[in-house]
């Protein structure tokens, strides 16, 4: 068991992978993650800014460690070790740059992609996002088509996977799978945790943000304000104060055991379930609302 259900108490088939922002399902056998981000470092050393435009400032450029491969690939290792899936879903962002293709993201985004077929993958399902120009360039000599959106059913819910940075209507929608926001949870003013959100919305329906797999994009810190967000559909749908926030953290354990559980309740606001694995002990630790994650992180 390398899994805990995104939706407690539901019948859901989807599941996050532990100590990773990856999702799992089993009917499918297939994960899903997003923001990737590959080309990040050369964009720092070429001095490229795109935090807020479509095309790139120019700023003083600086060399950081390239490690959103490595990082990556790590990820992804721990998943085939125990999963093996079959396919695929990048959510969006898998390169970084917007107006250009930068030789970094080109080596680095075919590593990724022999490193997912050469274990055994047989469908990779890329959705574009903002940061995806020229990706297609790439992705046609692996006969991957790069889409706008991508549907699916889950026990009967009728599921949109979309990037998140563009207006849509997503009416007929239970649930809508988005990337773009890369969630995270500011505790004590030091620590940042990555966070999946699931935002019931005003249409009934319920929107799923996932953390970004990129090591060098902590994100937005979750809050109350719809106007810290960054995606459209969280601004125009989403019911904030309702929000569930699911974090982990990881710690080292000296018991030598391949997995075990423990899960502990807390008057219906903290979830907080504890496993071990590969000698490592992971909590997973799910909020009722944001309102109570940010009051437990001190803030």
């Amino acid at each position: 068991m390398v899994m805990r259900p995104l939706f407690s108490g539901e019948d859901i088939d989807l599941h996050i992978v532990l100590g990773t922002p990856i999702l799992y399902s089993r009917s499918y056998d297939m994960i899903i993650f997003s923001d990737v981000h590959l080309g990040f470092e050369e964009s720092v050393a070429r001095g490229l800014d795109y935090s807020s435009r479509r095309v790139s400032t120019r700023y003083t450029g600086m060399f950081i460690p390239k490690i959103q491969l490595r990082n990556t690939l790590k990820k992804l290792g721990f998943v085939f070790k125990y999963l093996k899936p079959k396919r695929v879903i990048i959510n969006g962002d898998l390169k970084h740059a917007f107006d250009r293709l930068l030789r970094q993201e080109r080596e680095e985004v075919k590593k990724l992609l022999n490193y997912l077929i050469s274990n055994g993958v047989k469908e990779i399902i890329v959705v574009r996002g903002n940061h995806d120009n020229f990706l297609p360039i790439i992705l046609r000599e692996y006969g991957i088509e790069l889409v706008r959106e991508y549907e699916l059913y889950f026990n009967n819910y009728k599921t949109l996977f979309i990037h998140g940075h563009l207006e849509k209507d997503i009416s007929k929608y239970d649930l809508v799978v988005i990337g773009h926001e890369h969630p995270s949870l500011r505790c004590f003013n030091t620590y940042k945790f990555p966070a999946f959100l699931i935002v019931p919305t005003i249409l009934g329906n319920r929107i799923v943000v996932l953390p970004a797999m990129s090591a060098y994009h902590p994100g937005t810190s979750i809050s109350l304000d719809p106007e810290n967000y960054l995606s459209p559909l969280i601004k125009k749908y989403g019911i904030l104060n309702k929000a569930r926030v699911i974090v982990w953290v990881e710690y080292e354990t000296v018991e030598d055991i391949e997995f075990g559980i423990e899960s502990t309740v807390s008057e219906d606001l903290v979830i907080i379930d504890n496993y071990q694995l590969d000698n490592r002990g992971i909590s997973v630790i799910e909020f009722k609302d944001i309102e109570t994650a940010l009051l437990t992180c001190g803030l």
